[in-house]
């Protein structure tokens, strides 16, 4: 770093300067996840050009690229629980129910990610680092935009705190870029969705969407990029961050759309802005790492397809099956934590509360008046699904509880805490009824069950079972069911240990394949969660130094053991 550039900095961070954390003699490291980037779609997008930087580090600088399969369920919260931990048991899903505390537990809301990390005891690979824009905090030092940490903190310390505002105060210029990028982004939005909705690829528009395209692709990445910076320049030994802004645009408009690939060329640039640093202003030699936690495959909407949901079709099964009507047992906290609205309910109040606590100590009657317009608002107000499509279904009156993860859904049957084997399924009328319809269905490619045989698998085109502690199907019935979703060793290894584990579904299902689009339970057009195409194949670069070519990784536990623990 030339004196002049050293200067800048040295008077840009002065207030940062008492977290400088050089003195260990590590090796640092940075890791960038690009969320559900698949390993072709990745090769796509450097063809293509939207990648330059990328592109340079493979080509000149001699980095390494390589597939992984990321093991079931393909979503973040599983993989992020098994990159940072080496532990992720007991995630089936994106969004499950959990019989024992009777609530539906989902990972778009603080509490569901909360309840993941609270049931996480191994340590994490960001000790005494840093965690931004991720589910788990990995035990992490500082933390902002992340959703659940070890140690108890408020919304606003989770956001960033302080740290996060003073961040902002010195970077003028680049908050007035952000107002211009939102307007920008926005205008981007109307046109790509009016775009894909006349080539038949995009569902209806989420009326909050526009926005939260803004938050993510503008204001999150940019603040991001310069808490990354910034910890370069402090030498913070452990840097994980998430871009998560393709996987929300490749859900909406596929994962090969001239839209969710275009974006990365913005993320490619913020990547190249961390590389100038980690060389130019660095007091301690990092390795950078880029990987995705999973990938995606084009998919189409159930409900479009079908003109209802998933738990519209199952009440509607259950309904017209014999010995339907139950008596409900679910009680109020089980309606309550798996209503409709509850996913995003608490929205609203975590924003007030979160201004509550930047109010300074003398203005504890402000404080104090916000707080009770939270907890008015917690009591009283939730956003419908007017705005948000339906993400589960709890049907109290049939006791069943439904929840989607993209193209992966999970089925209980709640008038009994334990999980149900096949022949529990099969031995009540209107079980079997509903399993049999389920089966039959033009959206459903795979129907899952535990026997104890092991995992049985059946399809419209044949039945299988995969036996406790064997990698292979063994056919008992037409063709192999996982035919169309993979036949390695591996994925069926993969599809036994997500049936396998006890909070999943009574009855798993995995959304029709036909080669190349998936259904999706989801109102989405780019899915992962299940197994079939690229949703279970993201990639890895790695430093000269760190060549990944000979390892075994067939789960993101194994990312943790061949590449983040090098740096615990």
């Amino acid at each position: 770093m030339g004196p002049l550039l050293k200067w800048y900095y040295d008077l840009k961070y002065r207030a940062f300067r008492r977290e400088s954390r050089t003195r260990d003699g590590r090796r640092g490291v940075v890791a960038l996840q690009i969320d559900a980037l698949a390993y072709a779609d990745l090769r796509r997008a450097i063809a293509l050009g939207y990648c330059p930087t990328l592109e340079r580090l493979l080509r000149e600088d001699g980095f390494h690229i390589r597939r992984w399969f990321s093991g079931l369920p393909s979503a973040t919260p599983y993989c992020q629980a098994g990159i940072f931990h080496g532990e992720n048991a007991g995630i089936p899903a994106f969004r499950f129910f959990d019989k024992s505390t009777r609530q539906v537990i989902t990972c778009n809301a603080p509490h569901g990610v909360q309840y993941i990390r609270d049931r996480i005891h191994s340590p994490g690979a960001l000790a005494n680092g840093s965690s931004y824009v991720n589910l788990l905090d990995g035990d992490a030092r500082t933390v902002a935009f992340t959703v659940a940490t070890r140690e108890r903190m408020s919304v606003y310390r989770r956001l960033g705190g302080t740290r996060m505002l003073l961040l902002i105060a010195i970077h003028p210029v680049r908050v007035l870029r952000m107002a211009f990028q939102s307007v920008a982004e926005w205008l981007r939005e109307e046109w790509e969705r009016a775009a894909s909705q006349l080539a038949g690829r995009a569902t209806h528009a989420e009326g909050i969407f526009p926005f939260v395209r803004i938050l993510s692709n503008v204001i999150v990445r940019e603040l991001q990029t310069m808490a990354i910076v910034l910890d370069v320049w402090l030498g913070v030994p452990v840097i994980y961050s998430t871009f998560m802004q393709y996987d929300e645009l490749a859900h909406h408009f596929g994962p090969s759309s001239t839209g969710a690939l275009s974006d990365l060329k913005r993320t490619d640039a913020r990547i190249a802005e961390i590389w100038r640093m980690i060389n130019d202003g660095a007091p301690r030699q990092y390795d950078l790492i880029i990987l995705s936690d999973h990938g995606m495959t084009p998919a189409k909407s159930y409900r479009v397809l079908f003109k209802e949901s998933l738990g519209t079709t199952v009440t509607r099964m259950m309904s017209r099956g014999p010995d339907s009507v139950a008596t409900s047992s679910l009680d109020a906290d089980v309606l309550t934590s798996a209503s409709e609205d509850s996913e995003y309910s608490d929205v609203g109040p975590s924003i007030v509360e979160s201004v509550a606590q930047m109010s300074r100590h003398p203005h504890r009657g402000w404080r104090r008046a916000l707080r009770a317009v939270r907890d008015w608002m917690r009591s009283r107000y939730g956003l419908r699904e007017i705005i948000f499509p339906e993400k589960y279904r709890v049907d109290a009156r049939h006791e069943v509880v439904v929840t989607y993860s993209s193209c992966l859904a999970l089925i209980y049957f709640d008038e009994v805490t334990e999980q149900l084997s096949r022949d529990d399924v099969m031995q009540v009328p209107r079980r079997a009824h509903l399993y049999r319809a389920l089966l039959a269905h033009p959206g459903i490619g795979l129907v899952a069950t535990r026997s104890a045989e092991g995992v049985e698998l059946e399809s419209p085109r044949g039945r299988g079972i995969i036996a406790p502690g064997s990698e292979e199907v063994r056919v008992v019935l037409g063709e192999n069911p996982l035919a169309t979703y993979g036949t390695a060793n591996f994925v069926a290894r993969a599809v036994r240990d997500l049936i396998s584990q006890p909070n999943s579904g009574d009855i798993v299902l995995f959304g029709a394949y036909d080669g190349y689009d998936i259904v999706s339970f989801d109102d989405q057009v780019g899915a992962h969660g299940s197994a079939g195409g690229d949703q279970t194949y993201p990639f890895i670069i790695t430093p000269p130094d760190l060549d990944l070519s000979g390892e075994v990784i067939e789960d993101a536990r194994d990312v943790h053991r061949v590449v983040m623990s090098r740096y615990g």
